[in-house]
């Protein structure tokens, strides 16, 4: 595996004795498939979806074998040829990993994002809403 496309997840046994937290997501090294770049993604589905929906991503596709059952929250996605597939894997793993990131907030933010979030009680409203 070249440097350029390694992870850098920590080994499950530098965690001691609890057991490892799953990856919000999984991507394979990209290989060269019929002359076109692929890799695997392992992920919710929500994930696969927004994949799917880019425009350096030309397929999204959930292939297995003959009887077999389909690989849970596993597709192969291929990756545009008019695009770089290093620079498109890194970019997406980038991403998806930016997304993935919880963020914890302290009290006093989410008090204020409710805050901001709060709509009007419809018995409050006097039928013009521009007031």
């Amino acid at each position: 595996m070249s440097s350029l496309f390694s992870t850098g997840h920590p080994s499950p046994t530098s965690r001691g004795a609890l057991p490892p937290k799953p990856l919000p997501f999984h991507m394979t090294d990209p290989f060269l498939d019929r002359g076109v770049w692929c890799f695997w993604l392992t992920a919710d589905e929500q994930v696969l979806q927004y994949t799917n929906h880019l425009n350096c991503v030309l397929n999204v596709s959930y292939m297995t074998p003959p009887f077999m059952r389909k690989a849970q929250n596993r597709a192969l996605v291929t990756i545009n040829p008019r695009y770089d597939a290093q620079e498109v894997w890194l970019w997406m793993y980038e991403t998806l990993e930016t997304e993935a990131h919880v963020v914890e907030l302290n009290e006093s933010w989410e008090d204020a994002i409710v805050g901001a979030c709060v709509y009007p009680d419809e018995d409050d409203q006097t039928g013009d809403s521009w007031d």
